[in-house]
């Protein structure tokens, strides 16, 4: 099956879906990882060290992990768009809740809470997309998707790092704000996305009846030649979900230790939003270019490269070299995300591929978790970050090793 690269119907259904979707994303990344900004003046106040920080970071992506494959079930019986509505706006206020967290027990927990809230969006979405683009659209249309990742960090770092400045403002200092401010979004969106989402083609009213049959026959087609439930369909979720694992300790490296790490090298935090917009820009283009290219081939030679980013990083301690470095691992580590995802959905179709998608992004939420925590406990151990960057690379070119090709032809 050979639709046109960007047909009238899927240019529609880009156009109409995408953008929100890619608002979603922007807000849920913000949030999650907006605690390497806070953790700046938080981590003074509330006498929180390197190793606490970096578990901390991670220990969001537990309760991800642990609730993350029934929320994606719910989402079936539920309705993509009422689900998603449901865990925007618990999300939005365990992320407002994080700002009056008083010891180290309750940033904790606050932290567990809103992976929790968010364990059923990221899967949720992927699966939902599936239900609109068939497999050879999926690579394109989905990066631009992905892009909300690098370009959220790359609007959200300078704002954050601002937002530390509103100091005891209403009697709420610096880090108190950012949560507060940067929160608040998700309630708003996750009520709005109620009234703006479709549970999927067959509801959505924006599609005549000769597009959502032309739809139901080039998903159809996807299915005919899909490889579901064969032993080498699971062998490729295996391979992805170890893939998945290694990348996402590249990902939350990147995203919780960078504004750390740039503030070691003499930058103020107010500066360090701005030089972080450098690295997550070059990411935003990498996404955007290597969204056509064979997925099997340069899925690995992003990781790789993102891998020798990161070694940059722990060589030097000088700023250019260091953003050089980071904005290496941006372009390899964002440039491979759709390259992956399509490569993941690539072999296994209809109820088989939610499952897949779950167990895939579940691996990888348990690599999210013990990337920053080794992290963490490294830099403690050695008072330097060198170490865990090179452990962070050391993963990524294993995840280059053992990634599946898939079965995608090229699309260049």
């Amino acid at each position: 099956m050979t639709p046109p690269a960007m047909s009238p119907l899927y240019r529609k259904i880009a156009l109409r879906l995408l953008p929100f979707l890619m608002l979603l994303y922007m807000v849920a990344f913000l949030d999650r990882v907006n605690i390497s900004f806070a953790a700046l003046t938080m981590n003074r106040d509330l006498g929180i060290s390197e190793s606490l920080y970096g578990f901390a970071a991670g220990i969001f992506f537990l309760g991800y992990c642990l609730f993350e494959v029934p929320a994606n079930l719910m989402l079936a019986r539920v309705g993509a768009r009422r689900w998603i509505a449901i865990l925007m706006v618990l999300w939005g206020i365990a992320s407002v809740g994080t700002a009056f967290v008083s010891s180290k027990p309750e940033y904790v927990g606050a932290r567990f809470l809103l992976g929790v809230a968010e364990s059923g969006f990221f899967p949720g979405v992927v699966f939902y997309l599936t239900m609109w683009l068939p497999r050879p659209l999926r690579a394109r249309l989905m990066a631009l998707f992905f892009v909300a990742i690098p370009i959220s960090s790359c609007v959200g770092s300078p704002i954050s790092s601002h937002i530390l400045l509103m100091d005891h403002i209403s009697g709420l200092k610096g880090w108190q704000w950012l949560f507060v401010i940067e929160g608040a979004p998700a309630i708003v969106l996750g009520a709005m996305s109620w009234f703006l989402l479709e549970d999927g083609p067959r509801t959505a009213v924006w599609l005549s009846a000769a597009e959502r049959d032309q739809l139901a026959r080039d998903l159809a087609s996807d299915e005919d030649t899909s490889h579901t439930g064969s032993a080498s369909a699971w062998l490729h979720v295996a391979r992805n979900s170890a893939a998945y694992f290694m990348t996402s300790v590249g990902i939350y490296g990147l995203g919780f230790w960078l504004p750390r790490i740039l503030v070691a090298t003499g930058t103020t935090a107010a500066a360090t939003g701005w030089w972080a917009t450098l690295p997550y820009g070059a990411g935003v283009a990498a996404m955007l270019a290597v969204s056509r290219w064979r997925a099997g081939l340069w899925v690995r030679v992003m990781m790789l490269l993102s891998a020798a980013g990161f070694v940059a990083v722990g060589l030097s301690h000088r700023l250019p070299v260091t953003l050089l470095g980071f904005a290496m691992a941006a372009v390899g580590i964002f440039g491979a995300m759709p390259l992956f995802w399509s490569v993941a959905t690539s072999r296994v179709s209809g109820k088989a591929m939610g499952a897949a998608i779950a167990i895939i992004n579940s691996v990888g939420a348990v690599g999210a978790f013990t990337g920053p925590a080794a992290m963490g406990w490294l830099r403690d151990a050695t008072r330097s970050y060198s170490a865990g960057l090179f452990g962070i690379a050391g993963c990524l070119v294993v995840g280059a090793v053992v990634v599946s090709s898939g079965t995608e032809p090229s699309q260049k």
